[in-house]
């Protein structure tokens, strides 16, 4: 089904209005395909699904659900959701800037040497979103699901993805649904920080067009064209900052913890959660 999105540009004394028709996209913030998880779920709704709805055995609902966490290390020490589980997926430490999935490392002729610890995603198009020369690690990407289960041994257990944005978390839901066969698993949409929210009319669109010139909205400012940008201030605090964004940490305003749980961390990695 398509549907038209009215985009409204303000042009001197008057603003000019105009209709463009859009696919329906899967549901999730980046409009990454295939969707091989569940659906999305909203942070609250998260928040909701596990904490207060403990015990609630209603058939095929996502009460006593679980949060995987899986950001880079750093990021879930620096904070996270409540008794969240944090297995990292698909970037372990440091930043893939300078890695590639052979083995050598860009910036170690340099003056500093990424550390960059990741899965090799790009290898299955499900996973990497097509993207073969997406820059990541060299670890297996089927180790990632191997470890889950260890760890969530029950593939009925219902299971909400994080990230920082939502991306990383599609990537992790659709590894645990085709390689651990995992039958209840959604994406938490907005992620942890979040992204900006926009003005609908006369707000921000990144434009971009694909190889067969449909349009492609971008919300991040890597988009090609760009339409004058309206971020909204949500808090009324009289300008638009970090705490802006719609994640479960800023706007949202849920809880967040630092405290490490030694038994729901990466194992493999658990050096790292103390450096």
């Amino acid at each position: 089904m398509n549907h038209t999105i009215k985009i409204c540009l303000p042009l001197a004394a008057m603003t000019l209005c105009f209709a463009q028709a859009f696919a329906d996209s899967p549901g999730n913030r980046y409009n990454l395909l295939p969707r091989l998880y569940d659906s999305e779920v909203s942070a609250a709704k998260a928040y909701i699904l596990t904490n207060h709805n403990r015990g609630n055995k209603t058939k095929d609902d996502y009460s006593n659900a679980v949060i995987l966490d899986v950001r880079r290390i750093a990021e879930h020490v620096a904070g996270h959701p409540p008794g969240s589980y944090s297995i990292p997926f698909p970037h372990i430490w440091g930043s893939p800037k300078c890695a590639n999935d052979n083995g050598v490392d860009p910036c170690a002729e340099g003056d500093e040497a990424s550390g960059y610890i990741g899965y090799n995603v790009s290898a299955d198009a499900e996973i990497g979103f097509g993207d073969a020369d997406m820059k990541d690690g060299d670890i297996p990407l089927e180790q990632f699901v191997e470890y889950v289960e260890t760890v969530i041994r029950d593939k009925d257990t219902p299971i909400l993805t994080l990230c920082a944005t939502g991306y990383r978390s599609v990537q992790a839901a659709n590894a645990l649904v085709k390689y651990g066969g995992y039958t209840k698993v959604r994406n938490i949409w907005e992620g942890f920080n979040g992204q900006y929210k926009y003005a609908y009319a006369g707000g921000s669109i990144f434009v971009e067009r694909d190889e067969n010139d449909d349009i492609v909205i971008e919300l991040d400012g890597n988009g090609v064209e760009q339409v004058n940008t309206v971020r909204l201030d949500l808090n009324g605090d009289g300008g638009v900052t970090p705490a802006d964004r719609d994640g479960w940490a800023y706007y949202q305003e849920l809880p967040v913890s630092t405290k490490i749980h030694p038994k729901k961390i990466d194992q493999d990695f658990a050096d790292l959660y103390y450096e």
